[in-house]
């Protein structure tokens, strides 16, 4: 009985884990060249343009490169 308890509860906690989506932050729509995990990086404190939270998948297809600041 303690076993099939245990299963269960495993089986649940296993379900419930979502894979991390890896959110990273770019500076406007065009230009950008580097993407930086923190919003409130120093890299962006020049950005004049919106900041947009995207993939970092998405960020590596555009070529942009991980900031400086965040090595």
């Amino acid at each position: 009985m303690k076993y099939n308890l245990l299963l269960i509860l495993m089986v649940v906690l296993l379900s419930s884990f979502q894979p991390v989506e890896n959110s990273i932050f770019i500076c406007g729509p065009r230009g950008a060249k580097k993407y930086h995990y923190s919003e409130n990086c120093r890299g962006l404190t020049a950005c004049r343009h919106e900041i947009i939270k995207t993939s970092l998948k998405q960020a590596q297809g555009y070529g942009l490169t991980l900031c400086g600041w965040e090595d």
